[in-house]
């Protein structure tokens, strides 16, 4: 493993094994560099010696080819009992309301945060990246040199106040990436082996939507960075892209949310009105509106005032772009939603604002109210129930997931990567499972290559596939577990 998990700033485990979402080229034989010289020529999936691409050509990426159009389109898969209770869930972990757990507007939660030692993960994070032992590559292919760590350590070794201070909420009032240290460079393992190097930045560590209720618990030396928790991950946030909040502004958003809240559907949206831009926006981001009209919403948003400080602002956006929550979880409201995000790219921790493996889970579930933690190991425990098939042979573990799973409800757990079940379909003649999932990609038992994939797909589970029989299967991992989320 990569690094060892944060508390409440749980790096993803999806983001931490991408040995396990490997690859291999699509040729049993892997192409090496004399192979290419050889041939003369360049083959359409290949990359370098221990990469090229799966192809996908025997597997359709249409939404409509996967969820046909018809009545059980409208059917849906969760009662509104139960999606009434995970969306009390959601509000409660968001902004304090109920019990409010874990929501960084809680001053007793953050008390009981603080007292435990904020800056624990923080120290194990400089410790782990920035000691005298350790070794990182840059973009540039070159190791990280000693002043460099020096650099980033100073900046980041600044006291946390173990004081809960009401003065120290705040909000996302943009997308933000959030960071191991407070830096934007990457630290990456050696980029010479497979499976490292780009995208796997060992300090990617996820990303916060805008309207996002965050607590900072202390600032980067140079004042550039935040180290601030939110409902569900705790890092390194660029301080322009959070504003503070005083009671009123609390007051009034939570008001405003428990009263109507929202969600965007569509990938992505420019938050904008007039010439002013605010934000980008994505599904997984949650706004309060104040009126849903024929045709469209008007929907609150936090923006940054120049002293720093956040304002309450209203745009209005359309109704293919945002609806109110929880939105009815039917297959052709969740076929909405997968045909904005399907085909986007992988994003190791967020990088660039793609998704990985478990924020493509979070984001697809957030507009029916259904609140997941961050990481795909968190994410299989909150199931309502667990199924665990770790101990059965493959072909046992496929037969069950297509008797036993409930399309669209129903996660699919590896080390270190989930998957949503969408249903069975047929592949020669046999009943297959089918998925939708943001991978990277698949590797050979020696786990010398990688057969990358590299964004969101709809993928069946096979016992080996065809076009590489050398690949491993997803579903013959040293660990296989469904989740129930109903």
């Amino acid at each position: 493993m990569k690094r060892i998990p944060i508390p409440e700033g749980i790096k993803p485990l999806c983001l931490i094994v991408p040995l396990l979402l490997s690859a291999c080229h699509t040729d049993p034989h892997r192409t090496g560099v004399n192979d290419v010289a050889t041939a003369g020529h360049v083959p359409a999936d290949y990359i370098d010696p221990t990469k090229s691409l799966f192809p996908l050509g025997n597997y359709p990426q249409s939404v409509d080819k996967w969820f046909p159009p018809g009545p059980d389109r409208h059917v849906p898969v969760m009662d509104t009992a139960a999606q009434q209770r995970h969306f009390s869930d959601l509000k409660s972990r968001y902004f304090g309301m109920g019990t409010g757990e874990k929501s960084p507007w809680n001053p007793y939660y953050i008390a009981s945060v603080l007292t435990k030692g904020a800056e624990a993960a923080r120290d194990a994070s400089i410790s782990e990246y920035l000691g005298a032992q350790s070794v990182s590559w840059g973009e540039n292919f070159r190791i990280h040199p000693d002043s460099w760590k020096q650099q980033v350590r100073n900046n980041a070794t600044t006291s946390v106040d173990r004081v809960y201070r009401p003065s120290e909420r705040g909000i996302a009032v943009r997308e933000t990436l959030v960071r191991v240290l407070p830096t934007a460079d990457p630290a990456y393992d050696d980029p010479r082996q497979a499976g490292q190097g780009y995208p796997f930045d060992n300090l990617q560590m996820s990303s916060v939507r805008p309207g996002t209720p965050v607590y900072v618990l202390a600032a980067s030396r140079d004042r550039r960075w935040k180290y601030a928790l939110s409902p569900t991950v705790t890092g390194w946030v660029r301080s322009e892209d959070i504003a503070a909040v005083d009671q009123q502004f609390v007051t009034e958003w939570l008001t405003l949310a428990d009263k109507n809240l929202g969600a965007f559907i569509k990938e992505s949206v420019s938050v904008h009105e007039g010439g002013q831009y605010y934000f980008t926006a994505r599904p997984g981001t949650i706004l309060p509106f104040r009126n849903r009209q024929p045709g469209f919403f008007d929907v609150t948003m936090p923006v940054r005032k120049s002293d720093g400080r956040a304002q309450i602002r209203q745009v209005r956006l359309q109704k293919d772009e945002f609806v109110a929550m929880p939105w009815e979880m039917t297959p052709g409201n969740i076929a909405v939603l997968m045909k904005s995000m399907s085909g986007r790219p992988y994003g190791w921790g967020n990088y660039n604002f793609y998704n990985d493996c478990s924020a493509e889970m979070r984001s697809l579930m957030m507009p029916f109210g259904i609140f997941l933690p961050r990481n795909s190991a968190a994410q299989i425990k909150a199931a309502a129930r667990i199924v665990d098939l770790s101990q059965e042979d493959t072909s046992t573990r496929l037969r069950y997931l297509t008797e036993h799973g409930r399309p669209f409800t129903t996660l699919v757990y590896i080390p270190g990567h989930i998957m949503l079940y969408t249903g069975n379909t047929v592949i020669n003649g046999q009943n297959v499972p089918m998925t939708y999932q943001n991978i990277w990609g698949l590797r050979p038992v020696d786990s010398d290559s990688r057969s990358i994939i590299g964004g969101a797909v709809f993928l069946p589970l096979l016992a080996s596939y065809p076009e590489n029989p050398g690949l491993v299967s997803l579903a013959g991992k040293a660990q296989f577990k469904l989740g129930f989320i109903e």
